[in-house]
């Protein structure tokens, strides 16, 4: 525990509340302020005035600005989110309910990126102006101009609508296929205490298409620092002396990737961000029923509680994430902890 500077960590913790007030306090506002009509929304497009004020009665607008402030406020600290407006079920159930599906999908979506990022962005430093390197510069440099949803329909097209090897994007199943009973409402994982494996690898294959179209385009990122960091290890004296001594190559490679791993969990953190705003464009893409989708269907119909809390529980996951990172990096990476 010595070797951590549980001072920098205690700072990290004390502006986690700091970071979420001023999320929410920004998500209440910037809402609140932009001229829509969320009682209009709710009351119908063809909704009579009278009708209009009474849904604002019933919604609590037609209080005071600070006066709905506070009581947002409020409900934070007891853990409240507030209620939908339009399916009347606490906002914090049904995010929760919607979460696991966008936590499975961006996990493995950065596994994808990562596991690709790096092994381009390290075969390109190692071959430095040799094929591989050109080859994947020429990668990124394609995935880097290709919006994630341009590949994804492209993937579609290709992989479902041609060769036939993966199915519709339908969701998170077939249509002609049983769901297993609802655990974690991610049908690819409540299949295995099931024992559901037709269910299972029906599953599985309707996140393939989604995972790595949205992998691939993420991949870039990683493979531009990889690169860059590893190509700068190698050319540094300390790899020059390691190849004086004869170590093998591969010894040397790793040795360098090690250096490098600082700058690849930093991306991590940053990277994460794009997650979020990623997953909702192919959850719609894909129909997937995730928390990120049910925030777009939300802001294009008002529910405000429901977009407030979507944007506090993505900004909370964010500041929890980078916390998590630094703490790593601080244990793997003696020189930050020296310089801390």
């Amino acid at each position: 525990m010595r070797r951590i500077p549980l001072k920098m960590i205690a700072g990290r913790l004390v502006a986690i509340p700091v970071s979420l007030f001023a999320v929410a306090t920004l998500a209440f506002w910037m809402i609140r302020l932009s001229g829509t009509n969320a009682a209009a929304s709710v009351a119908g497009e063809h909704a009579t005035p009278e009708a209009v004020a009474a849904t604002e009665r019933e919604l609590g607008l037609d209080r005071g600005l600070w006066d709905q402030y506070t009581s947002f406020l409020g409900g934070l600290v007891r853990g409240d989110l507030g209620t939908s407006y339009f399916t009347r079920q606490p906002v914090g159930e049904e995010l929760m309910a919607r979460l696991p599906l966008d936590a499975t999908a961006g996990v493995l979506a950065l596994i994808v990126a990562v596991v690709a990022g790096v092994g381009i962005g390290a075969a390109g430093a190692w071959y430095r102006g040799g094929w591989p390197d050109r080859t994947g510069r020429g990668a990124v440099t394609l995935l880097q101009s290709v919006p994630e949803f341009v590949l994804a329909l492209v993937l579609i097209f290709v992989l479902f609508y041609q060769l036939r090897l993966l199915p519709a994007p339908v969701g998170q199943i077939a249509l002609t296929q049983s769901a297993p009973p609802r655990i974690t409402g991610v049908v690819v994982l409540d299949a295995v205490p099931a024992g559901d494996w037709a269910a299972f690898r029906a599953a599985a294959a309707q996140l393939v298409l989604p995972v790595v179209s949205f992998g691939l385009v993420l991949s870039a990122v990683f493979a531009k620092v990889t690169r860059s960091s590893l190509a700068t290890v190698l050319a540094s004296p300390q790899v020059e002396y390691a190849r004086a001594l004869g170590l093998p190559s591969r010894r040397v490679f790793a040795s360098a990737l090690t250096v490098s791993r600082t700058a690849i969990l930093t991306t991590v953190a940053i990277v994460s961000g794009a997650l979020i705003g990623g997953n909702a464009i192919m959850q719609k893409i894909f129909s997937l029923d995730g928390a990120a989708a049910f925030g777009v269907d939300s802001i294009f119909k008002l529910d405000l509680p429901v977009v407030q809390g979507l944007v506090l529980v993505f900004g909370g996951v964010t500041v929890v994430l980078f916390l998590l990172i630094d703490i790593l990096i601080l244990l793997l990476d003696p020189r930050v902890r020296a310089t801390s």
